[in-house]
């Protein structure tokens, strides 16, 4: 309650100065698995913060599984409806996990190049996730299949038009990666930069999170319960978000997917920050 009421105070004294009012708005962009739902929003209490300070922030919207490429065009739709709708010319992405790759595909290959300034990628596995190699190695394939097909008619139920369980997994892949990042150069004038977290143990991630952490972790070394940070590392700027005594940041902390509050890391304020700079850099 006490650190709640200290946010309170702290958004007040600045309210004016709307330190997250960058030149162009925000869309941010969730990742694997999830949706961007009205009433149960994949960034937790992040766009609440932004807003409060001056952001302009909208959503990809992209289906919650599919390939990159296709994802990537449903991105691609997403932001030329902004860009025509609004006249703001270009947009900041911020992009967690699989949506990194799905942002970078819409730049590189569906012609969004001239309408985004800025990519920020958040715990995107860049070089692939091992333990999606993993899963498709050691799974049986009637197991995966009956796994897919579930997973493929539950989310047409909430909403995705054509969801592809598999290939969303199969392009998360450590040997589906270095074709695609050859065949997705990044674009002149639109400026990439990275951050990634990590868990100490694998206590620190909540379910299935806490159980793929140690897989990784033998295979691929510092993660975040999915992610190595080898893998994250993209761009002209890479930040290292360096847990506080014994708690880690997870794949889910960094996007605040749990509302919980992280002793010596405040979600809410480093996404705060994220776009200070951006403003502080003309974007």
């Amino acid at each position: 309650m006490e650190f709640e009421t200290q946010k309170w105070e702290l958004d007040a004294v600045r309210a004016e100065s709307e330190v997250c009012k960058t030149k162009y708005p925000l869309l941010m962009v969730h990742g694997v698995f999830f949706r961007d739902f009205r009433y149960l929003n994949y960034w937790g209490r992040i766009p609440r913060e932004l807003i409060r300070n001056g952001a302009t922030v909208y959503y990809g919207q992209q289906q919650s599984a599919a390939a990159v490429e296709d994802s990537g065009k449903e991105l691609a739709e997403r932001i030329r409806q902004i860009v025509e709708e609004t006249g703001c010319g270009k947009v900041n992405i911020i992009a967690h996990s699989k949506g990194g790759l799905d942002s970078r595909a819409a730049i590189a290959h569906c012609g969004m190049a001239p309408y985004v300034a800025t990519l920020t990628t958040i715990n995107t596995p860049h070089r692939g996730c091992i333990f999606a190699e993993y899963l498709l190695g050691k799974v049986p394939q009637a197991a995966r299949l009956k796994i897919a097909a579930a997973y493929n008619a539950t989310m047409k139920q909430v909403g995705d038009p054509n969801p592809d369980f598999l290939a969303a997994v199969t392009d998360l892949t450590e040997s589906a990666c270095p074709a695609r990042n050859e065949a997705t150069p990044d674009a002149p004038g639109v400026v990439y930069e990275s951050v990634m977290s990590y868990c100490k143990k694998a206590q620190h991630g909540k379910f299935p999170l806490n159980m793929t952490y140690p897989i990784v972790k033998h295979f691929d070394g510092l993660n975040d319960g999915l992610v190595s940070v080898e893998s994250a590392k993209w761009g002209e700027r890479f930040t290292l978000l360096e847990p506080q005594g014994k708690r880690g940041i997870s794949h889910g902390d960094v996007v605040d997917l749990n509302r919980e509050n992280i002793r010596g890391f405040d979600v809410r304020e480093f996404y705060v920050k994220l776009a200070a700079d951006l403003k502080s850099r003309g974007y």
